[in-house]
């Protein structure tokens, strides 16, 4: 019989390998990044991001005259803290003899009680892209280095002189529910957004409608049939170019919410900060009879920048 001293060194090789395995099936089916975010690993615990704008149009310049000369404005800071969470595995001195002396039942348990730390920690990088999506509308989750939430009607600019900017319906609307003219108007708006300077972006491409569960099938409707749903037969369904991801973390409670996004800003603007990815430890607690073994995620999500994202409520409610 090994001795109670030795048993954490048969089991925790099979823990690490588990782990690992399980790891390489969950990281395939993590959703962080079909939503848009890009990994970053900062070297300092409280990283800052900040946006730059760009120029303004090319002026005309006669012969013999200076070139035109102009400085791009630097956004607002913004300090994303990254946050630990812990799940730990847990394992008794007799489950350990039972797999010894080849239970298989026993032995399975052990298996899948590894896999679900796992499952715990990557849920938890999942549930913390899809927060700051579905809370945009507060700054529950991350204000926004202008001190206002992700979506909001008045985003200031640095450079005297700019408007404020909303990327949310207008008062006049309301949070207005997932229709074929609310996501027109979503696009058209996102396609009029400006920069820090006031100069307007480039004209979006690719876009990408985020959503919950319960309005899959009316994405699919709206962006899929190949003419105008419930119109006559002749009327062009335009938003066929646009795709969607259900946002598979987004509370029941959140369900009319929905974004439409520009997935080459999002890539630029939105992070997923990772101290370090879900792992186990190396070391092994034992107390009353009880193995303890703890895995962890260090990470945080944040963005550094609005114009990536048109944001409504659905739920008819003012704007």
């Amino acid at each position: 019989m090994d001795t109670l001293t030795r048993l954490p060194d048969i089991v925790d090789p099979q823990i690490v390998e588990i782990f690992d395995q399980t790891k390489d099936q969950l990281s395939a089916d993590l959703q962080y990044a079909k939503l848009g975010y890009e990994d970053y690993s900062p070297s300092i615990p409280d990283p800052k991001f900040s946006s730059v704008s760009g120029l303004s149009i090319a002026q005309l310049t006669l012969e013999g005259s200076p070139y035109s000369n102009e400085d791009r404005t630097q956004g607002y800071d913004v300090e994303i803290t990254v946050q630990k969470y812990t799940k730990m595995c847990t394992y008794t001195e007799e489950l350990i003899h039972w797999i010894m002396e080849g239970n298989k039942e026993r032995a399975q348990e052990f298996r899948e009680g590894v896999e679900a730390v796992h499952q715990s920690l990557y849920e938890r990088v999942d549930t913390q892209a899809a927060r700051m999506i579905y809370l945009a509308h507060t700054a529950t989750h991350q204000t926004g280095g202008d001190a206002v939430a992700l979506a909001s009607t008045a985003h200031p600019s640095t450079e005297p002189g700019v408007a404020t900017q909303r990327n949310v319906p207008p008062a006049t609307e309301g949070h207005v529910p997932l229709s074929y003219t609310a996501l027109v108007n979503a696009r058209n708006r996102i396609n009029r957004f400006y920069d820090l300077k006031g100069v307007q972006l480039k004209r979006a491409k690719n876009l990408k409608l985020l959503i919950s569960i319960e309005q899959e099938d009316l994405a699919k409707r709206l962006l899929f049939s190949p003419k105008l749903p419930g119109t006559e037969l002749n009327d062009s369904n335009t938003l066929s170019g646009i795709t969607y991801e259900v946002i598979e973390w987004q509370p029941s409670t959140y369900s009319s919410y929905w974004a439409l996004t520009v997935p080459e800003r999002t890539k630029r603007s939105c992070k997923m900060i990772w101290g370090w990815k879900p792992r186990v430890m190396s070391e092994t607690e034992y107390k009353n009879g009880t193995f303890y073994k703890p895995g962890s995620v260090y990470m945080q999500t944040g963005f550094r920048d609005w114009h990536w994202g048109y944001f409504s409520k659905g739920d008819s409610s003012a704007s």
